[in-house]
């Protein structure tokens, strides 16, 4: 057996191997479905809305804030103009002056953390929140925040459930599949107090927690990530609320996606790197000792499989013409050429392929259960076909860029 197609085989056996223990720990501890139950008291919210020349979302954005089923006297709604080029300053004036609830301040461009951390330090709330000036939330998602943290009062910070606004094109409809995957994992993650990420969209801290552990950092351009991570450092819990919805917009072209996610990508490295002494560290809980470790494991098992499939099907297509080349071009139709799965016994990778795929397919379709999302099967065949060939793109890319000491770029 050859030894390449042996690592590939484990890839994929380490993947399967995840997503089953997955499924284990969710249906251990089943979620809670949404009741209609208010929560038992109303603390103070503000949410801070960095923004950087979001002028075609941002009136939206605000609208869906001042939408929330939520006390106007106990939100506020802090916009932040990062030094914008285009007509974002004059949205955000226009709504302050007219919305007690909304307040603006204009910066020099520094970043999006440096636009967080204004709006965080002039917020006197119980509870601060962040919204990217691109994404939009449900009514009543704010309240489903705070009683997961009634449910929970340890708890620092809760993310919401995360789904693409309006999926049309083929790179939205793949993104809004792996959304709904991304849902049933937060879930699963929260059972193992192991969420890993803060996403812009909609999360929410307790006010004292920046006060206790500081403030935003640049953190390679992810400073959601790195958040969590200190947050774990410091023993502090992390939640999922399945039931509070943010849609937000993602990347329409591959040009734009490979941006993004190749900032996503460089910065879990550069960030695992910053906290290396979390991994295998049993004071770390489930953070430590599993997600860290696979989430490299398999960053550097789905680059290596990525290379190998490329390999072999550039060798047997090479092998191929140099057949041609010899004994010329044959008279009779050509048959389909039958690949023998890159070397690996035909039973053994074609039981952990199809494995993955059933797993990966469960999985999302109980994402879309928990998070009612509202995706089709035109989003799975998206995912399944097209998610395989990209991903290894940022994932080369954001290794590259490590490698070079390279900064990723926001656009």
């Amino acid at each position: 057996m050859d030894i390449g197609a042996l690592g590939v085989g484990g890839v994929l056996f380490i993947a399967l191997y995840f997503e089953v223990f997955l499924l284990i720990s969710f249906f251990e501890q089943k979620p809670k479905k949404k009741t209609n139950r208010a929560p038992r008291r109303y603390p103070s919210v503000s949410i801070v809305v960095p923004c950087f020349n979001e002028e075609p979302t941002l009136a939206k954005t605000i609208y869906s804030l001042l939408s929330l089923r939520y006390p106007k006297e106990k939100l506020e709604v802090i916009v932040v103009d990062d030094g914008s080029t285009d007509n974002t300053r004059a949205i955000g004036e226009r709504f302050a002056q007219t919305h007690q609830q909304v307040r603006f301040f204009h910066k020099e461009n520094g970043g999006k953390y440096t636009a967080l951390n204004l709006g965080i330090k002039e917020s006197g709330s119980e509870l601060v929140g962040c919204l990217d000036a691109d994404s939009f939330v449900a009514p009543d998602a704010l309240c489903e925040v705070i009683k997961r943290f009634e449910e929970h009062p340890e708890t620092h910070a809760v993310v919401p459930a995360m789904h693409v606004y309006k999926p049309r094109r083929i790179l939205e409809l793949m993104q809004a599949a792996e959304y709904t995957f991304g849902i049933f994992i937060k879930r699963t993650f929260d059972n193992l107090t192991a969420i890993s990420v803060l996403p812009g969209p909609f999360s929410i801290y307790r006010r004292e927690m920046f006060d206790r552990i500081g403030f935003f950092r640049h953190a390679h351009n992810t400073e959601d990530m790195e958040i969590a991570f200190r947050m774990h450092a410091h023993g502090l819990k992390i939640r999922n609320s399945h039931t509070a919805s943010v849609y937000t917009t993602v990347p329409t072209t591959l040009r734009a996606l490979l941006r993004q996610r190749t900032r996503w990508s460089q910065g879990f490295l550069q960030n695992s790197r910053d906290y290396s002494y979390m991994y295998a560290n049993p004071r770390y809980g489930h953070f430590g000792l599993l997600v860290l470790p696979f989430g490299l494991t398999m960053f550097f098992g789905a680059l290596y499989a990525a290379g190998y499939i490329l390999y072999t099907t550039l060798f047997f297509l090479v092998q191929r013409v140099l057949d041609l080349a010899t004994t010329g071009v044959p008279l009779a139709l050509p048959q389909l050429p039958r690949l023998d799965w890159f070397f690996l016994e035909t039973g053994v990778l074609t039981f952990l392929v199809c494995a993955m795929f059933a797993v990966t397919l469960f999985t999302m379709l109980i994402g879309k259960n928990i998070g009612k999302t509202n995706i089709g099967w035109g989003s799975l065949v998206a995912y399944f076909v097209l998610y395989g060939f990209v991903a290894p793109l940022w994932l080369a890319r954001a290794a590259w860029g490590v490698l070079l000491a390279r900064e990723s770029a926001w656009r």
